[in-house]
């Protein structure tokens, strides 16, 4: 665990940097966050404080330019910061906060180089951030009843298999994607773009509550951070990286759902997209990265298996499914249950499970065993 002192350091840096601030990440890559804002605290100039880089590549004009430009806003922002009342207000709100070499720090981070966050702010439990298998699910906030269907579908199919859903907890499909995963019973994480004393959108509040809960909120500005259009974007790549893979549900042209994507395509993690119809301006934004050989085309539970890289073993459509063989299949997941739990879990009568459980043995999708049903 990090000591105090350490947590201070990185609350700071948290403080005097815009997330994605990669002029702050090579600092501390290269001089240690305790040496760096020492220095960063300090009179020196760019030039002096270049100087202290072990890099002659770090000496070109441009370099020195930018890093005088950071020099300002840093230190502008130090003059009023109070990392030990930020850390006094998570701690408050019954969160805590992540940073490297913690038990519960997300490696996966570390892909993004200088631009890794310092540390996370997080409320609820975070050791779902060191969940095996993560999947993004993201897409339109102005979502279509097919697009939301598709997520209800796609992330049932998700937890069944034990995935973590991670997502933006934006409006609709964001939402959708980590309620469908509460509802089912599994934990979620929502990675939002400022502070987590004030969570937004405003009209996700029992959402975000609830994944509290069952789950954890992130983010990498501290309290009293509002969010901000280049906050989201940058929180986009935190969502991409946190995921072994990435699926875009539902996604107009220039959608943010396509930046996250693009982060995700960056560091080398894989990504599907949902086709939809061909004249929907909510899907063409997936149609594009499909187009673009940027996505994976996501049509069956056995594409969504193979792009979270755990082999193809389902290869029928969601659509082909009935909505009362979609629900016994889910409360079944990887147990072995008799007719009543399978009824209790699914919400069907005792009649309609087991017809159902019939029709699920003949498409091979489901074996009965002597005590009792389980997935094939």
């Amino acid at each position: 665990m990090s000591s105090l002192q350490e947590q201070i350091i990185a609350a700071t840096w948290s403080i005097l940097c815009e997330p994605g601030d990669g002029m702050a990440g090579l600092l501390r890559a290269n001089l240690g966050s305790t040496k760096a804002l020492e220095l960063v605290s300090s009179s020196l100039s760019a030039n002096q404080l270049i100087k202290e880089l072990p890099e002659d590549d770090f000496r070109a004009e441009k370099f020195e330019s930018t890093l005088t430009d950071c020099l300002e806003i840093w230190r502008r922002r130090l003059k009023s910061s109070k990392p030990d009342q930020a850390l006094e207000q998570i701690h408050n709100l019954g969160g805590s906060f992540v940073i490297q070499g913690d038990d519960y720090w997300p490696h996966e981070l570390e892909d993004l180089g200088y631009s890794t966050p310092t540390g996370l702010w997080v409320l609820g439990d975070p050791t779902h951030l060191k969940h095996e298998l993560k999947l993004s699910v993201i897409g339109s906030r102005l979502a279509s009843e097919y697009g939301l269907k598709l997520t209800r579908d796609l992330v049932r199919f998700a937890v069944s298999n034990d995935w973590l859903v991670v997502s933006g907890g934006a409006l609709g499909i964001d939402a959708m994607a980590s309620s469908t995963a509460l509802v089912e019973g599994h934990k979620t994480i929502a990675v939002l773009a400022g502070g987590l004393d004030k969570w937004y959108p405003p009209a996700n509040q029992e959402m975000f509550q609830k994944i509290i809960q069952n789950g954890c909120l992130v983010s990498e500005m501290p309290p009293g951070f509002p969010p901000a259009r280049w906050r989201f974007l940058q929180r986009n790549r935190l969502i991409a990286a946190l995921s072994q893979a990435t699926l875009v549900v539902e996604a107009g042209f220039r959608s943010g759902s396509i930046n996250t994507a693009g982060h995700a395509n960056d560091l080398g993690r894989r990504v599907g997209a949902v086709p939809g119809p061909v004249d929907s301006v909510r899907s063409a934004g997936c149609h594009r990265l499909i187009r673009e050989a940027r996505a994976e085309l996501i049509a069956t539970p056995g594409q969504l298996s193979e792009l979270m890289g755990v082999g193809n073993d389902d290869e029928l459509s969601f659509n082909e499914l009935s909505h009362d063989q979609t629900r016994t299949l889910d409360a079944l997941r990887r147990e072995v249950l008799q007719v009543e739990e399978v009824a209790l879990r699914s919400g069907l009568t005792r009649f309609q499970t087991e017809q159902v459980l019939k029709q699920l043995v003949s498409k091979s999708l489901v074996i009965e065993t002597s005590q009792g049903f389980t997935k094939q």
